[in-house]
């Protein structure tokens, strides 16, 4: 996250506006080629050498990269928050490319430079100032690396699974922020994902599900979670990632409580099925003694709400404007 320092209060500060790359009309085609032609500003990593992007229509990576030793380096681009589902499609492409041979890596290689008369082995050469290397090295290991806008907990959790069982993943994270109108980006690299922690918080109000059966409420503030029940809304629980803000919403009361989310989603039997609860536990847990009512946040936040459906996302400013409020009725 950025933040601007204030000179005159400088026990304060304002956070800085951040954007995506398609808030301001870029393709991932355009991220591809930013990175491939700067590769070794934006990526901190070991020197490498570009040998490929992705042609349109085609089942390729965004790029193909190799090091000095030739472990051939396989990126998946995204412009938005990287989702489990860009891994699966990484690890495609480990599946086809891993494969590769000398020569077939240096025909892409051509197609590359559209140059047919390219040699591999000795731009590879040239470019780490080497004075002989062996051809077999070429592809003799991959590795993975997901660049993508933010990254969610599902997506974390992935990535260690797989570094548990030997697979060679990261993600090369980066964000976009708007200052002045003018715009900037920032690339983190980390390998080691698990002790990542700089999500893109968001907000919700969940609907506590009165209507159908008051226990449930009664359950989530006793156990001080966030719940939903049956197929259908129990996925909703899922979007919370760790840190999360989740505003208990009453039927016929109004906000009742809030927290954050602590990221990890537990699976519960719910009227005799499994697993028909989905939860995830709150820790900065507070119950309101005067609950917040649907007219008193519309006032607040100068919007109206579809309080009757299970979750609704607000924004960072109206979360702040609810807690106002709710801080002023104490």
């Amino acid at each position: 996250m950025l933040f601007k320092l204030e000179d005159k209060k400088l026990s304060e500060y304002q956070k800085v506006k951040k954007v995506t790359l398609a808030d301001i009309g870029w393709k991932e085609k355009n991220l591809e080629e930013l990175i491939s032609k700067n590769i070794q500003d934006f990526i901190s990593l070991d020197t490498l050498m570009v040998i490929f992007n992705e042609r349109i229509y085609q089942e390729e990576p965004d790029i193909l990269a190799l090091d000095k030793f030739g472990t051939l380096y396989i990126f998946e681009l995204k412009r938005w928050t990287g989702k489990q589902e860009n891994l699966l499609q990484v690890l495609r492409y480990g599946q086809i490319f891993g494969k590769s041979t000398y020569e077939e890596l240096n025909e892409l290689y051509k197609k590359y430079l559209k140059n047919d008369k390219s040699d591999l082995s000795e731009d590879h050469k040239k470019y780490f100032q080497l004075i002989d290397f062996d051809k077999d090295n070429f592809n003799s290991k991959q590795k993975f690396l997901i660049v993508t806008n933010g990254v969610d907990q599902e997506t974390i959790e992935s990535i260690i699974y797989w570094k548990n069982l030997g697979i060679n993943i990261d993600a090369i994270i980066y964000w976009v922020f708007e200052i002045n109108n003018e715009y900037y980006i920032e690339f983190n690299m980390y390998s080691q994902i698990e002790n990542f922690l700089q999500y893109e918080n968001n907000c919700y109000i969940l609907n506590t599900n009165l209507s159908t059966d008051s226990k449930y409420t009664n359950e989530m503030l006793l156990e001080e979670k966030a719940a939903a029940y049956y197929p259908g809304w129990r996925e909703k629980i899922k979007k919370f990632q760790k840190g999360d803000v989740i505003f208990l919403y009453k039927n016929g009361e109004g906000i009742i409580a809030y927290g954050k989310a602590d990221g990890k989603l537990n699976k519960c039997a719910c009227d005799g099925h499994d697993d028909y609860e989905y939860n995830m536990k709150l820790y900065d847990f507070k119950k309101l003694s005067s609950p917040l009512s649907a007219a008193e946040i519309k006032v607040a936040i100068n919007s109206g709400i579809n309080f009757r459906q299970t979750l609704t996302s607000i924004s960072e400013e109206s979360y702040k404007k609810i807690i106002k409020a709710i801080n002023e009725k104490i």
